[in-house]
């Protein structure tokens, strides 16, 4: 059992679209909101032990189920009145059928302006921006392109018209956006009412807040790996806003979908346990998990990139400096470029506003994150990164180390430094086989897997399917064995 207090998660989102000839300007929100700094009213995640009835426990306490992870024995409820918050968070110390149960916050993208400020941009400003020369795409494409990997985007949804996309997305992409449609939504049932066209549309005093927020985080993580496939998972409604298990339910829903690289352009400033039970069990499986660190431009340690296991991204310019705008802590893992990137925009939602734009300027960590997604997909197709421990390696070895360019600034603010995409492909690799760490492989490296692998532990798996102790895993350790360590 767990002890949970409660904690809650916040939308942070800085997103700028800018298209140079039309300007449909909007004024940016304040540098704070109010997302998630209260509980959503009455709702509570339960966490069951295995084998537990959901409508025994509804029925004990009068709660009823609004949504839920069967495969995980997760679910939302509606509190009764007579039952308290600090009750809820506390149930599970005196019911037996609970593991944990905690409070549903709101969450949502990495903040603070969710707002659009669009401008036109021209394709082949696409393809031949300058951050592709400073993370070296040419050279890293001559030898990976991703092939064969699979990257959720778990934001709010793309545009699957966009020509960026043809021929690159999984099947199986999923709504989780629960309210009922907009009949001017585009991409289906969801909570969506704003629009591409500098309108207040639902009169909450701001415009397209989130509009084509998902599209461009694909279309970067795709530019970093043409060769891969996009699973578009959608949790954002138009005010860049999610909740907790809406959140955790994606990564679990990405995970099941048989995704390698799960990129979260989201934040929260507080660690909510649903979200990091998620991602550990991605991690355990292989999945690379990037994150965005957020945009309050502070020390803010946001989540789930402030986890140990995700690769938290702070942005800087293409040159390595920092940017003003992102949060800088030392759970930062890796900076990468996140200003004035062009990318795509959803050409169905909007097209009507600005005629013939399909590509736009963007501002943010949430477009430094998909950039080192990308990358994971490389690696993850040549083969030199198995697991996020080999990722966390790759980026240690390869990375640019941008201290001198940020004068005043922590070292450890910057993590491991700039993403250099070109030298993480050259990188030779761990040593998949020295399960003991000490750069030489012996009969310890043997007893070890051994021991691993009748464990389950997840350092034994290195096969697909991932998760699944079997002889293809004996047979991989012994082909990394036999190959020996790169000198």
């Amino acid at each position: 059992m767990r002890f949970m207090t409660p904690r809650h998660l916040t939308s942070r989102s800085l997103f700028k679209l800018a298209l140079a000839a039309i300007s449909i300007s909007t004024q940016v929100a304040p540098g704070t909101d109010s997302h998630g700094e209260e509980p959503l009213a009455d709702q509570g995640i339960l966490e069951l032990f295995p084998g537990v009835d959901i409508n025994a426990v509804t029925s004990r306490y009068g709660f009823t189920t609004l949504d839920a992870i069967p495969s995980r024995g997760t679910y939302l409820v509606a509190l009764n009145q007579m039952m308290t918050e600090d009750d809820f968070e506390l149930l599970f110390l005196s019911d037996t059928d609970i593991d944990h149960s905690e409070l549903n916050f709101t969450s949502g993208d990495a903040g603070p302006g969710t707002q659009s400020i669009f401008l036109f941009s021209v394709p082949g400003a696409f393809q031949n921006q300058p951050v592709r020369e400073a993370l070296g795409l040419e050279a890293a494409h001559a030898a990976v392109t991703g092939a064969g990997v699979t990257i959720a985007v778990i934001d709010s949804g793309l545009d699957p018209t966009h020509p960026v996309f043809a021929g690159s997305l999984a099947p199986g992409g999923a709504e989780f956006t629960s309210h009922p449609a907009d009949p001017t939504d585009p991409y289906g049932p969801g909570d969506f009412s704003d629009q591409c066209n500098g309108v207040d549309d639902d009169l909450d005093g701001l415009s397209d807040e989130t509009v084509g927020h998902g599209t461009a985080v694909a279309g970067l993580a795709l530019m970093v790996a043409p060769g891969a496939q996009i699973l578009p998972i959608r949790v954002l409604n138009d005010e860049g806003t999610a909740t907790a298990f809406r959140v955790a339910k994606a990564i679990f829903y990405a995970t099941d979908q048989g995704a390698n690289v799960i990129n979260l352009s989201l934040g929260s400033l507080a660690n909510v346990e649903i979200i990091e039970d998620a991602v550990k069990e991605a991690v355990d499986l292989g999945i690379i998990v990037t994150s965005s660190m957020g945009n309050s431009g502070g020390a803010n340690i946001e989540y789930p990139a402030g986890l140990n296991d995700v690769a938290g991204v702070a942005a800087t310019n293409n040159s390595g400096v920092l940017a003003g705008f992102s949060n800088r802590n030392n759970e930062v893992n890796v900076c990468a470029p996140g200003v004035e990137l062009v990318s795509s925009i959803p050409t169905a939602m909007c097209g009507p506003a600005l005629p013939g734009s399909a590509y736009g300027e963007a501002d943010g960590t949430s477009l430094a994150a998909p950039l080192v997604a990308g990358t994971a997909a490389l690696l993850l197709e040549k083969g030199t990164v198995l697991r996020w421990d080999d990722f966390r390696g790759a980026l240690r070895q390869t990375c640019d180390d941008i201290e001198d360019l940020n004068p005043g600034v922590d070292h450890n603010d910057l993590g491991t430094g700039m993403l250099n995409v070109a030298a993480a492909v050259e990188w030779e690799g761990p040593c998949h086989a020295d399960l003991l760490e000490d750069d030489v492989l012996n009969i310890g490296d043997v007893l070890a897997f051994l021991t691993a692998f009748a464990a389950g532990d997840p350092i034994a798996d290195f096969a697909s399917p991932r998760g699944l102790h079997d002889i293809s895993d004996v047979l991989a350790f012994l082909r990394y064995f036999g190959e020996g360590c790169p000198l």
